[in-house]
């Protein structure tokens, strides 16, 4: 059985190679075989669906960069804390390459067996991606304005 500190070091570690270098191998490393990942944007079947849509990503967006800010380990359950950042170059599961930039924040909930992840449930800020990349137009107040 890992320890919360070998678990949160293998996480960091395999999310550095996965996203940042783009080593879709070491999925093969952290995820069971049988991982189900649940993404409200772009559903994936699978490790191979997950080692796909990674290439795909970095592939449109070769900057693509993660920075894991935290990790918490408790049990079976890890959450970890993200900020991405890249350049919407080229098209990306139907959305347009617009060659502008964009800063997402987001959030992950993984269940470990041992020492794989058997699931994930990932969370982030599409709303506010498609805006800062010009797809959609950005908000036009904080909505909590009153009434004249």
């Amino acid at each position: 059985m890992m320890t919360t500190d070998e678990r949160t070091a293998m996480l960091r570690r395999c999310l550095d190679e996965l996203w940042n270098k783009g080593d879709v191998d070491v999925c093969d490393e952290i995820f069971a075989e049988h991982c189900m990942f649940h993404d409200p944007t772009f559903p994936m079947e699978g490790v191979a669906g997950m080692k796909s849509f990674v290439q795909e990503l970095r592939a449109a967006q070769p900057d693509f960069h993660m920075d894991v800010h935290d990790v918490v380990c408790a049990e079976d359950m890890t959450a970890t804390r993200f900020t991405c950042a890249a350049t919407a170059r080229n098209e990306f599961r139907g959305l347009a390459g617009t060659g502008k930039t964009y800063v997402m924040n987001g959030m992950d909930m993984s269940k470990w067996e041992g020492d794989r992840i058997v699931e994930q449930w990932t969370v982030y800020d599409m709303l506010g991606t498609l805006q800062q990349v010009g797809l959609l137009p950005e908000r036009m107040g904080t909505g909590h304005e009153m009434p004249a």
